[in-house]
């Protein structure tokens, strides 16, 4: 019996993220004057962690991007004082997040390597993208900024299948849009995505005013 309860908290263990196994680096983000973004290219190997603080208050918006060479790779975000309990897990939502924050203070995006890579010792190159609009903008629901190239109204649907099915990790066949809309500074495209076990989960594209790519959003809530 005791060696058969062993067996099982170790299996247990193997399934669990890296994200408990390690200390985790904190490095504070900070805004070029006259700016709300930044873009930091960085690196992770195994079971190394880092933590981006980003100050912030209640009602911004903020919109976090995480561009990898590792499928492996995500980040989650933690608002202030919620220990290790993050409002948003990328390995469930998506490498894109949008959303008005709850509460004054420190915000910490974390981006970590799954324990399937980590044990592996893997590496994962990516980039982070990291905008906080100031409150004004939030309610005008001023567009972050692009990350693509311009595109005719035509091309713009099949782009958005391309980088959403690299996101989910899917082909782009499982991938459906939606008609152009115009929103606030720019362009979206609705869809979904199929994800077999997962579920079909919704995703919106998001094109600045030149229809040039900037993001996608994860519309369906982490569980569901």
């Amino acid at each position: 019996m005791r060696n058969a309860m062993i067996a099982t908290v170790a299996l247990s263990a193997l399934a669990m993220p890296a994200i408990a196994q390690a200390p985790v680096r904190s490095e504070r983000v900070q805004f070029a004057r006259g700016t709300a973004s930044k873009v930091i290219k960085a690196s992770l190997k195994g079971y190394d962690m880092v933590d981006y603080l980003v100050g912030a208050r209640a009602g911004q918006t903020m919109n976090v991007r995480l561009q990898t060479s590792n499928a492996s790779s995500y980040f989650n975000v933690i608002a202030p004082g919620a220990g290790d309990s993050a409002m948003f897990v990328g390995s469930s939502a998506g490498n894109s997040f949008a959303g008005r924050l709850p509460a004054n203070g420190d915000y910490r995006i974390r981006v970590y390597l799954m324990r399937n890579a980590a044990r592996r010792n893997e590496v994962a190159n990516y980039t982070l993208t990291v905008s906080v609009q100031a409150l004004a903008a939030t309610a005008a629901q001023v567009m972050p900024a692009a990350t693509g190239p311009a595109l005719t109204s035509g091309n713009m649907p099949a782009y958005c299948r391309g980088e959403v099915s690299g996101q989910y990790g899917t082909r782009p066949a499982y991938v459906k849009t939606g008609a152009i809309a115009k929103a606030p500074g720019g362009f979206f495209i609705d869809g979904t995505v199929d994800k077999g076990s997962e579920g079909i989960k919704r995703f919106r594209c998001r094109f600045d005013a030149q229809r040039r790519f900037v993001d996608v959003l994860a519309m369906t809530p982490d569980g569901k």
